[in-house]
């Protein structure tokens, strides 16, 4: 296992287990405080943090009616679509990052698949088809209480044009990408390992506690 310091001003951890790569980043600043609702949507009262009975976590409790409000990690799937060795990036044009480059990707919906969800991302943002998706990586957003899904694939053409979100949308070299200010730390992670290990067959884990 290595530690290295990236140019984020992150921490790098990287632990290699038969196919499965692990990064944990750690920025060098004090993480951001966990959610915590102030009143409950049930009947207004203030809420505090307690053990529920027979749990083991402190979760968001009403102090009058007793409502126990849980949280659960967010799912977000983004692909790195490919063509001809070129990647296709989006040019935001809403925030978060507006007038950043990122990989195509978004919330993942009600009833899809991963897989499915990061297709029609894909396509809402580009106009363009993929296939042969496979999931390249995995990236827990700690800060965010997110967990993103990331795929690869190929491009069935050449076609694509700018959705409704995006500035542009244009085709990369890989190594234009890697000296790219990308909007998210996650889908930098992701590129980077894939500029190393397109084809490693595993999947590369990262923990990110601030973007």
């Amino acid at each position: 296992m290595g530690s290295t310091k990236g140019r984020c001003g992150f921490q790098c951890e990287l632990l290699k287990t038969g196919p499965f790569a692990i990064l944990r980043w750690e920025k060098n600043q004090k993480h951001k405080e966990p959610f915590q609702m102030k009143h409950c949507s049930e009947c207004g009262s203030r809420t505090l943090k307690k053990i529920p009975e027979g749990d083991n976590r402190e979760r968001d409790t009403c102090e009058s009616c007793g409502r126990i409000f849980y949280q659960s990690s967010k799912i977000v799937v983004v692909c790195i679509p490919e063509w001809q060795g070129r990647i296709l990036l989006c040019r935001r044009a809403i925030e978060p990052r507006r007038g950043h480059w990122c990989l195509p990707g978004g919330y993942l919906e009600t009833g899809e698949t991963l897989e499915e969800g990061a297709s029609r991302e894909v396509y809402e943002e580009t106009f363009a088809s993929v296939e042969n998706l496979k999931l390249f990586s995995k990236a827990e957003l700690i800060h965010l209480n997110l967990v993103m899904f990331c795929f690869q694939g190929k491009m069935k053409n050449a076609s694509f044009r700018a959705g409704q979100e995006c500035l542009e949308v244009r085709l990369f070299e890989m190594s234009e990408l890697l000296e790219m200010e990308l909007a998210f730390n996650a889908h930098r992670f992701s590129l980077e390992a894939y500029a190393r290990e397109p084809d490693s067959g595993g999947i590369h884990s990262f923990r990110i506690d601030q973007d």
